[in-house]
């Protein structure tokens, strides 16, 4: 089974989803919250993200520092979660975790797309998912898998060809000043 069909199906089973915030962060469930601060929401997001892989059965980092590619070396790329086949010790999986803002999540992207040409096999997968307060409306009319980036000291990049790309969204309520996570769905 591919690392985007397992994603998928972890995806579309709440009940694990819900397991994994109880056990593995529990500041996002609503019995606990988190403050509505985009340093702790960030963090909190990118270690359920580590968590949703070691459920996959991968060996799931944080803040991985992804090996500089040859046409962006004074790009440093730092991906928010980092999955690995533990039989192949190579990256199937690329993800950046952000507050939904165009601005930032092309950066984001960028960021990906830099990442995945620096890996020496190209991941599986490149994930962005972005994160809302349930109710606000989300726009993608802005996302296209083929776009290229500009990249400062550097050449365009885009998605190199064997990568996937995944648009996730992370939907949050808030209780008072608190926030909880609620779900994750692909978009596109």
């Amino acid at each position: 089974m591919t690392v985007s069909r397992k994603l998928v199906n972890l995806l579309e089973t709440p009940v694990t989803i819900d397991e994994l915030v109880e056990q593995e962060v529990p500041m996002l469930s609503p019995r606990w919250g988190a403050k509505d601060e985009d340093a702790l929401i960030h963090t909190l997001g990118i270690n359920l993200f580590a968590a949703m892989g070691r459920r996959l059965g991968f060996f799931s980092l944080v803040e991985f520092p992804v090996p500089r590619a040859i046409q962006w070396q004074r790009k440093l790329v730092r991906v928010d979660s980092a999955w690995f086949d533990i039989s192949t010790r190579r990256a199937v999986l690329l993800s950046e975790f952000e507050r939904l803002s165009m601005d930032t999540d092309q950066e984001k992207l960028t960021n990906l797309d830099v990442g995945a040409h620096g890996c020496e096999v190209t991941p599986d997968i490149l994930v962005l998912c972005v994160w809302s307060l349930d109710g606000q409306p989300v726009d993608l009319s802005w996302f296209d898998p083929r776009k290229q980036f500009p990249v400062p000291n550097g050449p365009h990049v885009g998605r190199p060809e064997k990568a996937e790309i995944a648009i996730l969204h992370a939907t949050f309520g808030r209780r008072k000043e608190q926030l909880h996570f609620m779900q994750i769905r692909r978009l596109a």
